[in-house]
């Protein structure tokens, strides 16, 4: 007897219940944050630590500069001999305002590469305003480059309305998003580079003397600044293992702070967005820088770089057709799976999530031929996903191929519609020969011989 055309499925699926926490799949025991958007991610493997609030919509303030340099960098050829010239718009729409500036004035020249100094470390709004205005004409025209830069890096959730970050309520984005952004400016060496500098001295120019800028980021200032927030009370803003990004501020914005850090061969990127700008006494304070630190010490204290699943272990078995040697092909991970999670960790606890591709294959299967997918989950975080393989050969049956070959056609046959009219009406036609050949031969209609 022929074995089974069709084999019946099992499959043994390897999935733990978790309770997936909304806000982060790690917090912190000894401390807050109090920023309302916030992520905390492993730089070199995208392990995300700490998140909260990640996708909701809020306001920039002038983390949008990180975008402004961007679109300038990838816009302009020759940085070193582009020359911008601010115009009495670029400064007289900042009147009243308050707003940050990098003392620039009306016709100064400076040229591309400088304009991105004064940008980043100064945080200048004017220079925003005469970066747009030399590059595409007028600001309007430069923001609709933003917004199109922002659609290329998937930031989906994120749209400008000017370059430099004052608010404007059609002015959001969200943290994942500013990660997408900061990403991508930390790829270009220019920029980084220009992101991690504490200080920039600045040539004489056309209109003024020479200037040295400073970088607003207190955490890479060694400068005796200390925390009056009673958070922080007295600790140092300055945290040596941190760099860059940018700094960000408004009253609807709160505190704004995108920074890095790297420690024994980690590396972390920190982002808060909406820090306390007031404490309960309506006093201005800082503690974006208090809280960042205290995120990257929690991370290079209590987490490590762990193998959490092996490459080559067999983790569950597919239905196979068309092979008289087997019902199924087991399968294993292409490669094994590293990710940071907690010193304490029980890796073993770790829940795969399995994706087939088929829910069955049919013979010939090859080893290493790609099955499926999983992801890898410890404390509702999905940590990895890695593709699924075949661990063996599973040869095919000519003899079951050719059968299945031969009821595929007839099944597609007797399945379609001019068969079954045809059909039908062959049918009818023996019925109704039969029933007329019943009554011819009736015995009342029989004549008698003599």
């Amino acid at each position: 007897m022929f074995k089974k055309f069709f084999c019946i499925c099992f499959s043994i699926i390897i999935v733990l219940a978790v309770a997936v926490t909304p806000a982060a799949a790690y917090v912190p025991s000894s401390f807050e944050v109090d920023a309302e958007g916030a992520l905390l991610i492993n730089m070199d493997t995208g392990d995300r630590i700490y998140q909260k609030n990640a996708d909701k919509r809020l306001y920039p303030a002038s983390l949008t500069k990180l975008m402004t340099a961007l679109v300038l960098y990838e816009s302009v050829a020759d940085l070193d001999n582009t020359v911008f010239t601010v115009s009495e718009y670029a400064i007289r729409s900042l009147d009243g305002t308050d707003s940050s500036t990098g003392g620039l004035k009306i016709g100064e020249q400076l040229t591309a590469k400088q304009m991105l100094y004064v940008l980043l470390l100064s945080s200048a709004n004017e220079g925003a305003n005469a970066i747009a205005e030399g590059v595409s004409g007028s600001i309007e025209a430069y923001v609709e480059k933003m917004n199109q830069k922002a659609a290329a890096l998937g930031m989906t959730n994120t749209h400008y309305a000017n370059a430099h970050g004052l608010h404007d309520v059609m002015h959001y984005t969200t943290v994942n998003d500013m990660y997408r952004l900061a990403t991508a400016v930390l790829n270009v060496p220019l920029l980084k580079d220009i992101c991690y500098s504490t200080k920039y001295t600045l040539p004489a120019t056309n209109m003024s003397g020479q200037r040295t800028y400073t970088t607003t980021n207190y955490l890479m200032l060694n400068n005796g600044l200390k925390c009056t927030a009673d958070k922080y009370k007295n600790q140092s803003y300055y945290y040596k293992y941190a760099k860059g990004v940018k700094t960000g501020y408004t009253d609807p914005a709160g505190r704004c702070l995108v920074s890095t850090a790297s420690k024994n061969g980690y590396n972390y990127m920190c982002i808060l967005m909406n820090s306390p700008v007031y404490d309960t006494a309506n006093r201005k304070i800082r503690i974006e820088f208090g809280d960042s630190k205290a995120l990257y010490e929690w991370a290079f204290n209590d987490f490590e770089y762990k193998s959490v699943l092996s490459g080559g272990q067999i983790i569950d078995e597919l239905p196979v057709e068309l092979s008289w040697d087997t019902d199924y092909v087991s399968v294993a991970p292409e490669k094994g799976l590293s990710a940071v999670v907690p010193k304490d960790a029980d890796t073993s606890t770790t829940s795969l999530q399995i994706r087939w591709d088929k829910d069955r294959v049919q013979a010939p299967v090859k080893k290493g031929d790609v099955l499926g997918e999983c992801d890898v989950i410890y404390a509702g975080e999905v940590l990895g996903t890695v593709k699924l393989v075949a661990t063996h050969d599973v040869e095919r049956s000519t003899l079951l191929y050719l059968g299945n070959a031969v009821g595929n056609f007839f099944k597609t046959v007797f399945s379609s519609t001019p068969f079954l009219i045809i059909l039908g009406v062959i049918v009818g036609a023996v019925v109704v020969f039969i029933i007329s050949c019943i009554i011819l031969n009736s015995p009342k209609k029989r004549r008698r011989r003599y």
